[in-house]
C-alpha cells in the first residue's frame, strides 16, 4: 500500500494537484468491525507522513455499497481524529453513497467536495442502486439530492460540487453540455427556493 500512495502522490505533485483521493476497497471482504477499522486507522497513520511532507490531502471516499470496507462517513471521522491530525484528511460527501448507505449524518465541516448523481429508477430499492444507475440529476431523481444540497449549505458546507454519473447514457450523449447545463440550473433553482 505504502508505495501505491508514493506513487498516487509523486503524480498529484507533477499534476499540480492540491489532493489525491483514498477510495475504499469494496471486494466485498466481510471483516469484523473492530478489524475492518483498525486497519483504516492503521493506514491513515501511515499515510499521515506522507501527506504532510508532501504538502497534499487526502480525500477520503465512502463507498455506501454494502460489499465496502468503508460506508459511513462516522467511521471515517473518528479514524481521521485518532490519527490526531485534521488538516490532511477530508470526506468525499457523495450522494448516491449516502443514500444508498441510508446515512443520516452529513460532516460539512469535514467535506473536501460532494459528488452529485441522479438515480431516476423507482423500482429500485437503495442496496439495488450501482454505478451504472448513475446519471445527472432531474425532476425524477431518488437520491433527494437537492434536500441533500440544502442541508449541506444550511449547515455551512461552501466547498466545490462535482458531477459522479457513470451511466453508460451520460457518456454517450452527444448533447452532453446542454444536458449538463440543464442538470445544473434545475439544480440551481430548486435549491433557490
Amino acid at each position: 500500500m505504502k508505495d501505491k500512495i508514493k506513487l498516487l502522490i509523486v503524480q498529484a505533485k507533477e499534476a499540480g494537484a492540491e489532493s489525491i483521493s483514498l477510495i475504499p476497497s469494496n471486494d466485498g471482504a466481510n471483516e469484523p468491525d473492530e478489524k475492518r477499522l483498525s486497519d483504516l486507522r492503521g493506514a491513515l497513520a501511515v499515510i499521515l507522513p506522507m501527506l504532510e511532507e508532501a504538502d497534499l490531502i487526502a480525500l477520503v471516499e465512502l463507498l455506501g455499497f454494502t460489499t465496502s470496507s468503508l460506508r459511513r462517513k462516522r467511521e471515517a471521522v473518528e479514524a481521521i481524529e485518532a490519527t490526531g491530525v485534521k488538516d490532511q484528511f477530508r470526506l468525499v460527501y457523495d450522494t448516491f453513497h449516502h443514500h444508498i448507505a441510508g446515512e443520516a449524518e452529513y460532516f460539512p465541516e469535514w467535506t473536501g467536495i460532494v459528488h452529485i448523481s441522479g438515480v431516476v429508477d423507482p423500482s429500485l430499492a437503495p442496496e439495488e442502486m450501482q454505478d451504472v444507475h448513475r446519471i445527472l440529476v432531474d425532476k425524477a431523481d431518488c437520491l433527494r439530492n437537492v434536500e441533500q444540497i440544502k442541508t449541506l449549505a444550511a449547515m455551512g458546507y461552501k466547498g466545490a460540487y462535482s458531477y459522479e454519473s457513470f451511466a453508460p447514457s451520460v457518456h454517450a450523449d452527444e448533447n452532453i453540455e446542454a444536458s449538463l447545463k440543464t442538470s445544473i440550473k434545475l439544480i440551481e433553482n430548486s435549491v433557490a427556493q
